[in-house]
């Protein structure tokens, strides 16, 4: 047990300094040819080139995309709120402009503090340069969502039924006539209008998709960085005798009427073993739900995040 907390200890030592070795590197290769002053002037003209192919998005979604018939007053509707969004953001953007090169010099210097700190700013940058990607999904998964409640709670009507809050199950319920009425006028006109939501919706899911996808790379960049073992592997190749899976004998003398001569090897770990044992446990960047979990949150219209949860270590 001492032997394996040394390990442990060791194995977050030289990860440390590994971690503040890759910072300085980054810091040297930053502050070198004056390359803050070149990713701060290309860093506004394609955040404008993002924005611009949101807009030609947009105006793709508000015609008649891949020939779907829409629903012409909502698809405005839907449409111009998120081009003001755009060009909200675009104004955002400019009026930012000046402050950016200043931005990225001391975010660059925290990288002295290890790439790790630095890869993890470079995630919070990302949050909010997509910042209206997001906001577009909230709004699309939340409109969807709500079509898809309401559409759920006119079909129980249909069928006599109700959800009972107190008990949490669907019991029996009468409905006079003008309840049926009004039911069915609501649920026609909400089936009708979820087209054009749900493709709005499948959009912006996507591009969120595509942002969590690469924040998730981002944040299993950290998690290789502070877990891998390097010191434990660094042993298990040059003195491969110090981890010891077990000993094995061989033969050396097996003659009639002499003693048996033995020779005792020590049988190294294997290094997929030695992964195993010693890796030290942190945060992952999996979702807290299962896979089933997530495409029906998806399909109904809840809201995804990339949630970070501890992850035990088991020997």
């Amino acid at each position: 047990m001492m032997i394996m907390m040394m390990m442990i200890k060791a194995n977050i030592f030289v990860s440390f300094l590994v971690d503040i070795a890759l910072g300085l590197l980054l810091i040297s290769w930053l502050y070198r040819e004056n390359r803050i002053s070149k990713l701060a002037d290309t860093l506004v003209p394609v955040a404008d080139h993002v924005a611009k192919e949101l807009q030609e998005l947009l105006e793709w979604l508000m015609g008649a995309p891949a020939g779907l018939k829409m629903n012409r007053a909502l698809d405005q509707v839907l449409g111009r709120f998120f081009l003001y969004h755009i060009h909200l953001w675009i104004s955002y953007i400019h009026l930012m402009s000046p402050f950016i090169e200043r931005i990225l010099w001391y975010v660059g210097l925290s990288a002295c503090l290890g790439l790790t700190f630095a890869l993890s700013i470079l995630s919070d940058i990302v949050a909010l340069l997509t910042f209206h990607i997001y906001c577009f999904y909230v709004y699309g998964a939340r409109l969807y969502c709500l079509k898809i409640y309401g559409l759920s709670s006119l079909w129980r009507l249909f069928r006599g039924k109700k959800w009972n809050v107190l008990r949490q199950r669907v019991d029996s319920c009468s409905y006079d006539l003008d309840q049926l009425f009004i039911g069915t006028l609501l649920f026609t006109i909400l089936l009708f209008l979820l087209p054009t939501t749900a493709l709005y919706y499948l959009v912006f899911t996507l591009l969120r998709l595509v942002v969590v996808l690469f924040q998730g790379v981002i944040h299993l960049s950290v998690d290789f960085i502070n877990s891998f073992p390097l010191f434990a592997i660094v042993l298990r190749i040059c003195r491969p005798y110090r981890l010891a899976e077990g000993v094995k004998f061989n033969v050396l003398c097996q003659e009639p009427g002499t003693p048996l001569h033995l020779m005792m090897e020590i049988n190294p770990l294997k290094c997929s073993s030695v992964l195993q044992c010693y890796r030290m446990p942190t945060y992952s960047c999996s979702p807290k739900d299962s896979w089933a979990a997530l495409c029906k949150k998806l399909f109904v219209g809840e809201l995804i995040y990339p949630w970070k949860q501890k992850t035990a270590k088991t020997d």
